[in-house]
């Protein structure tokens, strides 16, 4: 069908405002051809309808954090779930908290914790993504490592599919189900990570825990960064004893250590710290000091830099290290955007491997990435999980042509050692063509079927994924 424009009171085609709508965190930019900015599910439905009736394809949009391009409008019309921001329920006695997508994950889980309630996922863009984004892409974070991703803890979702027409899916609470393909049995799987492909989400249903009765944050210095490897993999294996209960384990590497030097103000990094790892455990107030001397330990066994590890107990003084966490990417987004004058960018990597095999895939992608690529490269994240991220900075065309070919092999060899492509941001449009040549076609075809199941027209998210 050759598309042809439409009208509706909550879309505009004014040039300038589409305009604002155009990139997001991965640097891609694509003006649409409209902005929709509903404030209903009945108004998306009624969008959704005409989009469909008259061809013109349809990307939603929360608040454009997505570091893989799924929220740039390739073609067609962008629809910003911004003004979907109700907090629609919090029940303390049942755990549970049901929201509109648009609202803001930091000031959601805030609204939470005034209530006693925690909700576990916490990625790094917290206080810039929406709660339907970090749905749309089975977004992770610190702890993660603990928690797990955002997918165990969405209990229901409201969905539009492309017909417009509205369903609830709602996880399943038998404790067995035998019927048909895994996926299939539990239908909400398939929506949660699907990057806006399958339809759009207009309401959120999450399970919660109740508020942890405090923790404390540390960061630890290596002199090696095999050594600070080492250290994660032995504090692993005590996790796994019950020696040590970290609720996250965070690599910043040498790069990443210089680019949060200038930001450290009282916080001492020492002249001689090649690596350091931060980790936070969850305890009762007063116990602190019990669970730090098991970390010092273990600090001192790994032949890290002890007298120079930074605890972190006050508020402030948490919030000043998860602060130094996020400078990191943040910088990083920054310098890429000021390489995009020369036609340079930063690229980034989103693959985990088992964890047994991660100090070999650090070593091997810090050597690819300087026979291939020689810039600027820092390696840091949630390598707990297995799941470093590697930022290259390509200051130029011809840098970004060599950090491309660098991140593609890469994230090839962390796929022999047994890896994924992404962990957390999603395939987008940035690693479409990763995930048509690094998997089998049939597991692509397959996911392509689904895709044209149930939004034949390919109304939904056009670039994203395929």
């Amino acid at each position: 069908m050759e598309p042809s424009a439409f009208e509706h009171p909550r879309l505009t085609r004014s040039p300038e405002v589409c305009a604002a709508y155009a990139a997001d965190a991965s640097g891609l930019s694509c003006t649409p051809d409209g902005i929709g900015r509903p404030h209903s599910e009945a108004e998306i439905q009624e969008l959704v309808r005409l989009a469909g009736a008259h061809g013109e394809p349809l990307t939603a949009q929360g608040l454009r954090s997505s570091t893989t391009g799924a929220s740039v409008a390739e073609r067609g019309l962008a629809l910003s779930l911004e003004k979907m921001t109700r907090l629609v329920e919090i029940d303390p006695i049942r755990r549970i908290a049901r929201a509109e997508p648009g609202i803001n994950l930091g000031a959601f889980k805030r609204s939470l914790r005034a209530q006693g309630l925690f909700y576990p996922p916490d990625p790094t863009s917290e206080n810039e993504c929406t709660l339907g984004g970090t749905v749309a892409c089975n977004a992770s974070g610190s702890r993660t490592y603990l928690y797990g991703p955002t997918r165990p803890w969405v209990r229901a979702i409201r969905v539009v599919l492309a017909d417009g027409t509205a369903h609830e899916l709602r996880r399943s609470e038998t404790s067995k189900n035998a019927t048909g393909y895994f996926g299939f049995q539990d239908p909400i799987d398939l929506w949660i990570g699907s990057e806006g492909t399958l339809g759009v989400i207009t309401e959120v249903e999450v399970r919660c825990l109740p508020n942890p009765p405090g923790y404390f944050g540390a960061l630890a210095f290596f002199s090696r960064l095999d050594a600070a490897l080492g250290f994660v993999l032995a504090v692993d294996a005590e996790r796994r004893s019950g020696t040590l209960a970290p609720r996250c384990l965070e690599l910043f590497d040498s790069t990443a250590l210089s680019l949060i030097a200038p930001e450290a103000s009282v916080l001492r990094i020492p002249a001689g710290a090649a690596a350091a790892i931060y980790f936070e455990q969850e305890a009762e107030p007063g116990s602190e000091i019990d669970a730090l001397e098991a970390w010092y330990a273990a600090i001192e066994t790994a032949e890290g830099l002890a007298d120079d590890t930074i605890i972190a107990q006050s508020d402030a003084e948490k919030s000043e290290l998860r602060r130094l966490r996020h400078a990191i990417p943040a910088g990083m987004n920054e310098r890429g955007a000021r390489a995009k004058l020369q036609g340079g960018r930063k690229v980034s990597t989103d693959f985990a491997v088992p964890l047994p095999h991660l100090p070999l895939l650090m070593s091997d992608c810090f050597r690819l990435a300087e026979e291939l690529f020689g810039g600027l490269t820092a390696g840091y994240g949630h390598v707990g999980n297995g799941h470093p991220h590697f930022n290259l900075i390509a200051e130029n065309a011809g840098e970004l042509a060599r950090a491309q070919r660098a991140a593609r092999a890469m994230t090839e060899r962390a796929l022999a050692l047994g890896g994924t492509l992404s962990a957390e941001h999603g395939i987008g449009k940035l690693k479409r063509e990763l995930l048509s040549d690094l998997y089998p076609r049939w597991l692509v075809d397959s996911m392509r079927a689904v895709k044209m199941t149930l939004d034949p027209k390919g109304l939904f998210a056009p670039g994203n994924l395929f």
